[in-house]
């Protein structure tokens, strides 16, 4: 909902003279004025700390709106007899909105009035506070657009606080021009408090990921669809893709790599953070990460191994969680592309795989001969050393069965082996580290196999070769 839509709906309640209403937004002051300057002519507007129960139902010759600033669950609990009894007027005299950051901890949460949810700034929004905020600081107006996407995702106190902070380093240092890191860098450090949303920093790229090369070839085609071309052209925003597979395949790299392809912010989803109620109540903590996911797009929403937090035994809660992210992917309109990854692929809920969710799902199997020669090439090149120097095609015939992620623990071994034996990595070094290591393979094949013909029948094969998939069919 963007800040035209919600106070168009906020007055509409007003004007229907609900008696009382709650507000869940983390800024106050904008909406304050915002019911001033539209209804002052017409009701008397007070804004109050407290509650007097025996002035809700006074009689006044005109309407009056009593706005509570700074409202808890507890607000609730402490006068629901009397608030509940202000409710249920039919047109009152009296309209009581309550201003507070979540009202989902109240425990029976269907007794409640309206709850509106106050969006986060619009780019519009935040450009102004920017303008305020720095004054003719900032005249160049792509510095400026540059600031104002930087902001993305922050509440207009969280932006305006950084801007001042960003304004009294400029005047004790004039060279000082970096605004948009520092304005990055606050936002890291909030959302870190915040618990459930971490913005990742990984320079990683699609030519880091060995094979997958039919993954790749969907994800080039649509790097360009977030764009307005796109909208004229008839499509709409790709929405995301499902990656399950094989433990150590890539699917968290190939997210990171989605992210740094498209030059857009990776915020990771820490479902075991909103599920523990560390950052508040459940419900209102998925509400704020997913807000806040939408306010900073166009962006890349990565949730590793979503099967973890939501299974077919789950209990109400996690049903109710599960409901409200459903909801999400299929209605949302902003530009956030959103990444899960799954090993356990049985154990999650059909209606997260049925098809709408995501664009596609993909299955990411081991890596073939082609593919495993690929990520030798890579981790050797990574660490410095010339894959041209070592037989790759043969590392990658004799690790048959290994995992990208086995693979570069192989590269590490041999190479913590020549180095106490002081000398530069050979072939053998490789070689003696892949005898070495026993692959997941060796160890689960027939829970692999029983994933790949699963695979076979519901996902799309991430490499081109797809071999293995047709044996298991």
């Amino acid at each position: 909902m963007d800040e035209s839509v919600f106070l168009q709906q906020l007055a509409l309640h007003i004007k229907a003279r609900y008696p009382l209403f709650f507000i869940e937004t983390p800024d106050e002051d904008w909406i304050v004025q915002a019911v001033k300057t539209d209804f002052e002519k017409t009701a008397d507007v007070e804004l109050v700390d407290a509650i007097d129960p025996s002035l809700l139902n006074a009689t006044t010759p005109k309407q009056r709106i009593v706005l509570l600033s700074g409202a808890t669950p507890d607000t609730w609990t402490q006068y629901a007899r009397a608030l509940m009894k202000h409710a249920r007027l039919t047109r009152a005299m009296t309209t009581l909105i309550l201003l507070g950051e979540s009202w989902a901890a109240i425990p029976d949460a269907s007794t409640l009035p309206p709850i509106l949810r106050a969006p986060l700034p619009s780019p519009q929004a935040r450009e102004t506070i920017a303008q305020v905020a720095l004054g003719l600081a900032v005249r160049d107006p792509k510095k400026l657009a540059r600031i104002t996407f930087a902001s993305a995702g922050m509440t207009r106190t969280q932006l305006y606080r950084a801007l001042s902070k960003s304004s009294v380093l400029r005047r004790e240092n004039p060279a000082f021009d970096d605004w948009e890191n520092f304005i990055v860098n606050e936002k890291k450090s909030l959302m870190g408090r915040h618990s459930t949303l971490e913005i990742i920093d990984d320079d990683a790229t699609l030519d880091d990921v060995g094979g997958a090369e039919s993954l790749k070839i969907w994800l080039r085609q649509r790097s360009a669809a977030f764009s307005s071309y796109a909208r004229d052209f008839g499509l709409e925003s790709p929405k995301g893709v499902l990656l399950v597979g094989i433990q150590g395949c890539g699917k968290s790299l190939i997210a990171k790599a989605i992210a740094s392809e498209w030059h857009f912010p990776l915020l990771r989803l820490d479902l075991s953070a909103v599920f523990a109620g560390n950052v508040g109540n459940p419900d209102a903590a998925l509400s704020r990460a997913l807000d806040v996911a939408d306010a900073m797009a166009p962006a890349v929403i990565w949730c590793d191994e979503i099967e973890k937090s939501f299974s077919q035994d789950a209990d109400p809660t996690t049903k109710r969680l599960l409901g409200h992210l459903l909801n999400w992917l299929q209605e949302r309109r902003s530009q956030s592309f959103f990444v899960a990854t799954a090993n356990d692929v049985q154990a999650l809920p059909p209606e997260l795989i049925r098809k709408g969710r995501f664009d596609e799902t993909f299955f990411v199997d081991l890596p073939d001969q082609n593919a495993r020669e690929q990520i030798f090439a890579i981790h050797l090149k990574r660490r410095k050393r010339d894959p041209e120097l070592y037989d790759c095609a043969a590392l990658a015939e004799f690790a048959d069965h290994f995992s990208g992620a086995e693979i570069e623990q192989v590269v590490l071994a041999a190479l913590f082996a020549a180095f106490n034996n002081k000398r530069e990595l050979s072939q053998d070094d490789l070689f003696d580290a892949i005898q070495d290591t026993t692959p997941l393979y060796k160890q689960r094949e027939d829970d692999i196999k029983r994933l790949r013909e699963w695979a076979g029948e519901r996902t799309r094969a991430a490499d081109q070769n797809a071999k293995l998939l047709d044996f298991f069919k």
